[in-house]
């Protein structure tokens, strides 16, 4: 929970392997998507069970070293580069707390194609299935977009590293807009935040192009730490995960990383960093599964690009997939309203957004932590 003020005020005058068979894991963890707070936990607590269970029957993988990871990450903090825009939604800025609830939402027509003509009185948020009245209703060019992108430098990518690299910087210079900032982080055997907020996409791209792979992956670990230093920055809070999802080395568990991602209020977005092979006999079920979940526990998507003997059109696809995700991104919703529940008591709250219109598709975080008293 946050206090947004400053960012509406200053826009609102802009517009698992061989051990599990995939099915019964898919099952498991897809369970969980759907899970009100107790049972979430439960599903967590089982997933990382199963996980932990594939993890050991896999065969060891260079950089796999089974030594604690020092939880890196340089958590300064930034406020970043507001500007005014244009195209005022409200006549007055709306008064906020730190008790408002922000709601990043997607939506999506029956083809796929997302819906930007939505208002206010189009949307139903329900807490803990009790309806909830809707404070306020911005879209993404009034709140400036913090984005961390958490790119994978593990040795398992090394095979790809060169145009997962390319790739990405052509991501960076199709999602930036004024007044946006993002940060990366290498995911290895000690999370490194490599760049701080920054609004220079130059920057950005010339920070890809010296990272280096090695090392063991820390994903658990990265994902806790980026959400920490991403939850005082105002504006929408989006991380972006270049990963196999094959966690083989934090102290951190993937419960734990994703409570601290839903207290940053963010969207978590996944691109599989290996692609997906024609045989499930050689995948990594168990990483695919993760990405898949934290995504959808956040409202977020996973992409699984294919692999091909022609790393040209491996490329051609990616350079694709990173453009819907930017796409994506640019057309979310924030909903914001005031929780209607008495209680300060830190405890899980379940989320749903629905639209009145039929045949659409909604996509929204499945909760959030009330805040405690002070």
């Amino acid at each position: 929970m946050r206090s947004i003020q400053a960012v509406v005020m200053s826009y609102s005058t802009r517009r698992l392997s061989k051990s599990l068979s995939p099915l019964a894991l898919g099952l498991a963890v897809l369970a969980g998507f759907m899970s009100v707070p107790i049972v979430r936990a439960k599903r967590l607590h089982q997933t990382e069970q199963q996980l932990s269970a594939v993890q050991s029957s896999r065969p060891r993988r260079a950089g796999d070293e089974q030594r604690p990871g020092d939880k890196a990450g340089d958590n300064q903090r930034s406020g970043g580069n507001q500007r005014p825009g244009e195209n005022q939604q409200d006549d007055k800025a709306i008064k906020l707390t730190s008790d408002l609830v922000t709601v990043l939402t997607s939506v999506s027509d029956a083809s796929g194609n997302h819906v930007d003509d939505l208002g206010k009185n189009d949307f139903i948020v329900l807490e803990d299935n009790k309806p909830q009245d809707i404070a306020g209703l911005y879209r993404e060019d009034q709140m400036p977009l913090r984005l961390i992108f958490l790119f994978d430098t593990s040795l398992s990518i090394r095979h790809r590293f060169d145009f997962e690299q390319r790739a990405a910087a052509r991501f960076f210079q199709q999602v930036m807009r004024a007044g946006d900032q993002a940060a990366i982080m290498s995911v290895s055997t000690d999370p490194k935040m490599e760049t701080q907020f920054t609004s220079n996409v130059n920057k950005l791209v010339d920070t890809l192009a010296r990272l280096q792979p090695g090392g063991a992956t820390s994903l658990y670990n990265a994902l806790a730490d980026s959400a920490k230093y991403l939850r005082p920055a105002e504006g929408r809070h989006v991380m972006v995960v270049l990963s196999d999802g094959a966690d083989t080395i934090s102290t951190s568990t993937l419960a734990q990383a994703l409570t601290e991602v839903q207290k940053s209020d963010a969207m978590i977005f996944a691109v599989h960093s290996t692609g997906i092979a024609p045989s499930a006999n050689v995948q990594d079920l168990g990483g695919e599964y993760v990405l898949k979940f934290m995504c959808e526990d956040t409202g977020g998507r996973a992409f699984f690009p294919p692999i091909y003997e022609d790393q040209a059109k491996e490329a051609r696809d990616l350079d694709e997939i990173y453009r819907r995700l930017a796409a994506e991104v640019r057309a979310q919703y924030v909903l914001t309203y005031y929780s209607n529940s008495p209680s300060r008591d830190g405890h899980f709250r379940a989320i749903k957004v629905e639209v009145k219109r039929p045949g659409v598709q909604v996509r929204s975080r499945r909760g959030y932590y009330a805040p405690k008293p002070q």
